[in-house]
């Protein structure tokens, strides 16, 4: 796996659906990786999704999808802002600097994963790479419950990409949108070895969770 121009990955399946691919705004300068979860099934279907006229307006999506069988997916150059942050906040762990508004400098992975909402999962058997359920408690609230796991191909393939654009890039921080905009957002959640793929790539500890 590597970085074609500094930008795609070579022989990894794009999902040109609409201008998922070729829009967005410049990004001259890439400061952190965001993790998400679909909520959802298969990656194509996050992607149609992504491709509904409406959504499109919005230029939601991510730059890369990773399907539970650990297929990768780039939906948007690296070099280019994607709508995967919303309302955020950051705090370079370097330099103390705040950032808002991530979609301006963070690059987004979403893995397939249904999260909390599990027991939405109406045939199993047709999630390829489906690995069962968890009960934890996220880092955000009070109580357990039940959470879709990830797979095993799924988590070496978010830390392999996560190293090469880590070190492309020269990346400040690994977050999860949880931290980034936790009174919204839960993903990736507890089920993520988030400590594990920051480690793999140089970071310590959980990242810092910065509410508004």
């Amino acid at each position: 796996m590597k970085l074609d121009n500094r930008t795609h990955l070579v022989d990894v399946e794009k999902l040109p659906a609409g201008d998922l691919i070729s829009g967005g705004k410049l990004m001259a300068v890439r400061r952190c990786l965001v993790i998400h979860f679909t909520e959802g099934g298969a990656a194509k279907t996050s992607a149609a999704w992504w491709n509904k006229p409406q959504n499109r307006r919005n230029d939601l999506g991510a730059h890369f999808l990773i399907e539970r069988s650990g297929k990768i997916y780039q939906c948007r150059a690296t070099n280019r802002t994607i709508s995967h942050a919303g309302i955020s906040r950051w705090k370079d762990p370097k330099t103390g600097v705040l950032y808002r508004s991530l979609n301006s400098c963070a690059i987004g992975i979403e893995l397939t994963n249904t999260g909390d909402a599990c027991d939405t999962i109406k045939s199993e058997e047709q999630l390829v790479g489906y690995a069962g359920t968890l009960t934890a408690k996220h880092r955000n609230e009070k109580q357990s419950k039940k959470w879709e796991r990830f797979s095993e191909a799924q988590l070496i393939s978010c830390t392999e990409l996560s190293q090469i654009l880590v070190q492309a890039y020269r990346l400040d921080d690994i977050t999860g949108h949880d931290c980034i905009a936790p009174e919204r957002k839960i993903d990736p959640g507890p089920a993520f070895p988030m400590i594990q793929l920051r480690e793999a790539c140089g970071f310590k500890g959980l990242p810092e969770v910065l509410w508004p």
